[in-house]
């Protein structure tokens, strides 16, 4: 990420608050088997905040500085464990079989995706859910390379067991919208 789109980043991550979980990650928490939570892009950090509120260990990683002060000082504040980590995806190694869950939620990194994957124990879950092309008629982000074309997700995830599919129009309770695509898929070898 260039220096410019940083700053930009970092800035808006100082005004912001965790907000709400996406729905569909919210609808699949109760499916997700328990243990230790890796929650990539976690931002601010409102699905580390919802995992450890469901009874996770969370380890939370992103670039932004100021999101994992805040994400540490919110864990802090309600005693919850997660453990935020700031660190550049490009270059920081996942660990093999370390997870019983990943989470991958607004972000799209295809060149991750097999680290992911590969970061997850047997019978591990992945929970990812992000943008689809559709999004970019109606707002942010309008980069193809953010955005999933349609059944994507499912390639993606080859060789996983896809347990929940979704794709199509998120609408919020505020009245916003967004295209979206999610799936929940278990890691069985």
């Amino acid at each position: 990420m260039s220096g410019g789109a940083r700053t930009v980043w970092e800035q808006r991550h100082r005004q912001a608050c965790a907000g709400s979980p996406e729905p569909f990650a919210a609808e699949m928490v109760e499916l997700l088997p328990r243990g230790i939570a890796l929650d990539i892009a976690a931002g601010t950090g409102r699905h580390s905040l919802m995992l450890a509120r469901a009874g996770f260990v969370v380890h939370a990683i992103d670039f932004s500085i100021p999101a994992m002060v805040g994400l540490q000082a919110a864990a802090a504040a309600q005693n919850l464990p997660i453990y935020p980590l700031v660190a550049d995806l490009d270059a920081f190694p996942l660990p093999a079989k370390r997870y019983e869950v990943v989470v991958n939620v607004s972000f799209l990194d295809r060149r991750l995706v097999p680290a992911l994957k590969n970061a997850l124990k047997i019978g591990g879950a992945l929970l990812f859910d992000t943008f689809l092309v559709d999004q970019a008629e109606i707002g942010h982000p309008r980069n193809p390379e953010f955005l999933l074309r349609h059944y994507e997700l499912r390639e993606l995830l080859q060789g996983f067991e896809i347990a929940r599919y979704r794709e199509g129009l998120t609408v919020y309770p505020s009245g916003e919208r967004a295209w979206r695509a999610g799936a929940l898929a278990f890691r069985r070898s």
